[in-house]
C-alpha cells in the first residue's frame, strides 16, 4: 500500500476535510465521519474502504465492488496505490462477504455514499476522502471546497486541486443531469465564500469574498454538479501574452511541444479542460473571443452562446458584449452542460421533433486576398485534393461531411462583399472602416469607468499607492480613459448598425418554422505553431491588432458562435526538434437564440463519428510520441 504520512491542512473556516495523507504516491484530503469501526490489527496505518449497505444495491453493488476494473468506477481513481478494495463496511445485521481482506460492521446510524473511504486502522475512524491532483499546467488560481450547501471555502496551503469519486456515467437523473460532474470556473465569476481576482492579484486581495454565487454557476450545481476551483485568466477579461503577463503566471498550453500560447483571456479554463481527466467541463467568458480561440489553440469545444441566454450577473463584463461559455472534451457533454445553463426562454422556441433545413454558409476571402498561412477565412479557390494542406485537408473532409448531413451544398460567401452590397444606408461601404473601433471603444471605455477608477481610487487610498496593471492593458485602458462620449456613442451606434445586418441579412432571425436555418462555418485555427515566447505586440509595439475581426459576427449579432476541434496538423517544434501535433479547429455559427438546435447539431455529429471527443495531453488523439 506504500508509506502513510499525515499532515495539517488549512482551510478558511469548517472542521470538514482538515488532514492531508500522503499514501504512496498520492495525497488524500480526508473528512471524519460520525462513525467507527472495530479496528484493525497490525501497524498504524490508513486503509482504503469502500461502503456496501443494503441500500447499495445488495448483490449486484458487491459485483462490482468485487471487479477492481468495473466500468461503474471512476476511471480518475482507479488503478491507486491506495486500493479501495481493503475494507467492505457494512450495515450492522449484514452477513460477512467473502473475497475481502476485511469487513467492518457499521453503527447503525450512518449512510455513506457508494464510494472510496479511509480507515484509520488503530482508530477504527472512517474518512471520506477527495483525492489531491497537480496543477501541472498552471491553471487554477487554487482548489475550492463547499463551505454549507451554499458557500464555498479555499484550499490553503495547497496548490493541489481536491478532486471527488464519481461513478461512471449512466443514465442522467431528470432533477440531477449533472450529477458528480466535475468543473472549475474562471476567475472573473463570483462565488459566494470566495474572492473574485479577475486575473489580478491586487484585486483578488482588496476585496472582500463574495456574498452570491453567479446564477450560472448555480445552475450548474443545482444540477449536482461539483465545482473543484477557480481558473486563472487575463487581467480584466484583457487578451495577453504570456511575455505581456508579469503578475500571474500563465497556463501552459499542452498540445504539442508544451511551448504554444494559450491564448486567452481564458486561458485557464481551455487548459483546465485540454489538461486534466479529472475535469469533465469548464466555465469562461468570452467578449471578442475569450472562448472559442483559446477552445481552438487548446483543442478542445468551446461554446459562446447567444448574447443574454445565459445569465450573466455575477460576471465582471460587458453587458453589451460579453457571455458566459463552455469548454468541454466532447460536443455531448458541452451539449448536456449547455442545456442546464441556457435559459428557459431560449429552450422554449426549441422543437427538437422538427428536422431543420438547413443553408451552409461557407465564409471566404475576398478575390484581391494575399494568401497565408492563417487566413481568417477560406479560399475563394476551391484547390484540387492534392493540393490541400494537412489541415484544409481536415477541414474540407468536415465541410463535406457536413453537406451529406444536412443534404445541402455550400454555399460561398465572402463577408467583405456581402457587406459592401447590402450594407445600412449611412454606413462605409468598407467592413473594416464601419467596424475598426467599436471593439476597443466600447470594452476599453467601459472596463475604464466601471472597472478600473473605482477600483484605483478604493486602491489608492487604502495603501497610498495604484494597484498594478499589465503594461498591454494599461495602453489599452488610456485609450479607453480618452474615448470621448461622442466617440462612445458613435461606437454604440456602428455597433448597433452591424449586429442588425448580421441579424438580418447573415444569419437572420427569428428563425420561422418554414425558413431555412443559415450555418455559418469558418476556421478557427490551422494548426500552426505561436510559441509562448514569441514577441508579438511587442515586437511592433502595437497595443491592438489591426484588420477585421472574425469574432465580432458572434459578439456584435449575439449570434451563438461554437467552437469545434476537428484533428490535428503536424509541425516541427523548434523546440523539441519533432515532429508534434497542433489542434486544426472551426467554427459553426446560427442565427440568435438558435443555441439549442446548433448544440444538438453538433452533439449528433459526433455521435454519428464525423466529430469525435478529444484526449488530454499532447495530442488530441492517442497519446503516442510522434518520432
Amino acid at each position: 500500500m506504500g508509506s502513510n504520512e499525515e499532515h495539517n491542512v488549512q482551510i478558511d473556516s469548517g472542521p470538514q476535510f482538515t488532514i492531508t495523507v500522503r499514501i504512496g504516491g498520492n495525497f488524500y484530503l480526508l473528512d471524519e465521519l460520525k462513525a467507527v469501526v472495530e479496528s484493525i490489527e497490525g501497524e498504524e496505518r490508513y486503509l482504503g474502504a469502500v461502503p456496501l449497505q443494503r441500500r447499495h444495491a445488495g448483490e449486484k453493488a458487491a459485483a462490482e465492488v468485487l471487479d477492481i476494473n468495473h466500468d461503474s468506477l471512476d476511471s480518475v481513481w482507479s488503478g491507486e496505490e491506495l486500493d479501495f478494495h481493503q475494507v467492505v463496511l457494512l450495515d450492522k445485521t449484514q452477513e460477512l462477504i467473502e473475497g475481502f481482506p476485511f469487513c467492518r460492521h457499521l453503527p447503525e446510524y450512518p449512510v455513506l455514499d457508494f464510494a472510496p473511504h479511509v480507515i484509520h486502522s488503530s482508530t477504527g475512524r472512517v474518512f471520506s476522502v477527495l483525492k489531491l491532483c497537480d496543477d501541472f499546467n498552471n491553471a487554477f488560481v487554487g482548489g475550492t471546497l463547499r463551505d454549507g450547501p451554499n458557500r464555498y471555502q479555499w484550499l490553503k496551503n495547497s496548490t493541489k486541486i481536491p478532486v471527488p469519486f464519481r461513478r461512471a456515467r449512466g443514465d442522467s437523473e431528470p432533477d440531477f443531469p449533472l450529477k458528480d460532474m466535475r468543473f472549475g470556473i474562471k476567475d472573473v465569476i463570483d462565488i459566494a465564500g470566495l474572492e473574485t481576482g479577475n486575473g489580478s492579484k491586487c484585486y483578488r486581495e482588496f476585496y472582500p469574498p463574495r456574498d452570491n454565487t453567479a446564477a450560472c454557476i448555480k445552475r450548474l450545481t443545482d444540477a449536482a454538479a461539483i465545482m473543484v476551483g477557480k481558473l486563472r485568466c487575463g487581467q480584466w477579461c484583457d487578451g495577453q501574452d504570456p511575455l505581456e503577463r508579469m503578475e500571474e503566471v500563465t497556463p501552459t498550453n499542452p498540445r504539442g511541444d508544451g511551448s504554444q500560447k494559450p491564448s486567452g483571456s481564458s486561458s485557464g479554463s481551455a487548459v483546465a479542460c485540454a489538461s486534466y481527466d479529472w475535469l469533465d467541463f469548464t466555465i469562461g467568458t468570452d467578449t471578442g473571443g475569450s472562448v472559442r480561440h483559446p477552445a481552438a489553440v487548446n483543442g478542445v469545444y468551446g461554446i459562446r452562446p447567444s448574447l443574454g441566454s445565459m445569465e450573466s450577473s455575477g460576471l465582471v463584463c460587458s453587458d453589451r458584449l460579453d457571455t458566459p461559455g463552455v469548454f468541454a472534451r466532447s460536443a455531448q457533454i458541452a451539449e448536456q452542460v449547455c442545456k442546464v445553463m441556457l435559459n428557459n426562454e431560449v429552450k422554449a422556441h426549441y422543437k427538437p421533433e422538427k428536422k431543420l433545413r438547413c443553408r451552409l454558409l461557407y465564409a471566404t476571402e475576398g478575390w484581391d486576398w494575399e494568401p497565408t498561412d492563417t487566413p481568417k477565412f477560406f479560399s475563394p479557390i476551391r484547390k484540387q485534393p492534392k493540393d490541400l494542406t494537412p489541415a484544409e485537408q481536415i477541414m474540407e473532409k468536415f465541410v463535406k461531411e457536413l453537406e451529406d448531413y444536412l443534404n445541402c451544398e455550400r454555399q460561398a460567401v465572402c463577408i467583405y462583399d456581402l457587406w459592401k452590397a447590402t450594407h445600412p444606408e449611412g454606413t462605409s461601404a468598407d467592413l473594416l472602416e464601419a467596424t475598426g473601433d467599436v471593439y476597443k471603444n466600447i470594452v476599453y471605455s467601459l472596463l475604464w469607468r466601471n472597472t478600473i477608477v473605482p477600483f484605483t481610487r478604493d486602491y489608492s487610498s487604502r495603501h497610498g499607492k495604484r494597484p498594478f496593471i499589465e503594461e498591454i492593458t494599461q495602453r489599452r485602458l488610456r485609450h479607453g480613459q480618452n474615448v470621448s462620449d461622442s466617440e462612445f456613442q458613435a461606437s454604440v451606434d456602428a455597433l448597433e448598425a452591424f449586429s442588425g445586418w448580421v441579424n438580418r441579412v447573415l444569419l437572420p432571425s427569428p428563425v420561422t418554422d418554414d425558413d431555412e436555418v443559415p450555418i455559418l462555418v469558418y476556421p478557427q485555427t490551422w494548426g500552426k505553431p505561436q510559441y509562448r515566447n514569441d514577441l508579438g505586440r511587442l515586437e511592433t509595439g502595437k497595443t491592438f491588432w489591426d484588420g477585421f475581426s472574425v469574432y465580432s459576427l458572434a459578439y456584435s449579432s449575439g449570434c451563438p458562435d461554437f467552437t469545434l476541434p476537428l484533428g490535428q496538423a503536424e509541425f516541427k517544434s523548434k523546440i523539441t526538434g519533432s515532429f508534434e501535433p497542433l489542434p486544426v479547429a472551426i467554427s459553426v455559427m446560427a442565427p440568435r437564440g438558435m443555441d439549442m438546435a446548433l448544440l444538438k447539431l453538433v452533439a449528433d455529429l459526433e455521435r454519428r463519428g464525423i466529430l469525435r471527443p478529444v484526449t488530454c495531453g499532447f495530442s488530441l488523439r492517442d497519446q503516442t510520441r510522434m518520432t
